[in-house]
């Protein structure tokens, strides 16, 4: 058995199989794509983004995919569904590639999306397509923007008798998971861009502003992801789960304003989160 088959085609496979993403993302590729266009599926994963920007009326899809052993089950479908002449397969990271001799696209798909950009390599890998100029601000993404909500909140991180303070995804599917209450009115983080060049590190001070009295032991995210026009999503199976993230306890009241300072690297994994309270 593949050492790599559990740690790869697991994840593509949940995304593939969450309706309520994939839908939406077939209905904005159809209404984005056009006879003629070349597009770019940046992590491909299964080739199910590629394989509808191909029947949508694309003239050339390339499929970008770092994992071999995901990219050749992505390569099967492709074969697999009679459309392997209209997609090509590139095996490598996007956040290096150089992509000499590929022509520039209309339209780029990319959904290696996490809540805050936290998580996965969307950002660099976007960047990459910006730094070597085979993209501009007047081509097309699906997504085209994600913003990112966070609130103070308290949530109950005692589980089966032992208290576990640690980062949860709240995923919709399996919430056994702590129920947050949010101390603070939601407040926006951040919202990225795809159609330009995003710094990779971020930083805010941002205000909280108290809407009951209550302890406050987390930082709650929620992000949203729009797709086109209006379009957007927000949670769903396998996309933007809510994350509680443990904090020190501070106590708040009604009314009152929390400062605090947070920063993290995009794609820098949850170890490379900090919020600080700066009272």
């Amino acid at each position: 058995m593949d050492d790599k088959a559990f740690s790869s085609i697991d994840w593509v496979g949940q995304c593939l199989v969450d309706k309520k993403r994939t839908n939406a993302f077939k209905r904005a590729i159809k209404r984005i794509v056009k006879p003629g266009d070349i597009v770019f599926d940046v992590g491909t994963g299964s080739g199910i983004m590629a394989l509808i920007a191909a029947e949508s009326g694309a003239k050339q899809v390339y499929a970008i995919e770092c994992d071999p052993y995901v990219a050749n089950v992505a390569k099967e479908n492709f074969i697999r569904n009679k459309l392997e002449n209209k997609i090509k397969l590139i095996i490598g990271d996007a956040r290096n590639l150089n992509f000499k001799g590929i022509r520039k696209p209309n339209l780029v798909i990319a959904e290696m999306l996490t809540t805050g950009m936290i998580d996965e390599f969307q950002v660099q890998a976007i960047n990459n397509l910006h730094r070597k100029k085979i993209v501009s601000s007047r081509t097309n993404f699906i997504p085209y923007k994600q913003e990112t909500y966070a609130s103070l909140a308290y949530a109950n991180f005692n589980m089966y008798g032992f208290e576990m303070n640690m980062v949860l995804h709240l995923w919709e599917a399996s919430r056994t998971a702590p129920v947050p209450v949010a101390i603070t009115r939601f407040a926006l983080l951040n919202s990225i861009y795809f159609n330009k060049i995003n710094s990779e590190h971020f930083e805010k001070n941002i205000i909280f502003k108290s809407i009951r009295n209550g302890e406050a032991n987390c930082i709650y995210l929620k992000s949203k992801t729009f797709l086109e026009g209006n379009a957007n999503l927000s949670e769903t199976e396998s996309v933007n789960a809510p994350v509680i993230i443990p904090i020190p306890q501070i106590e708040v009241k009604k009314g009152q304003n929390v400062r605090f300072k947070i920063k993290y690297k995009f794609g820098g994994g949850f170890g490379s989160f900090s919020a600080v309270n700066l009272k």
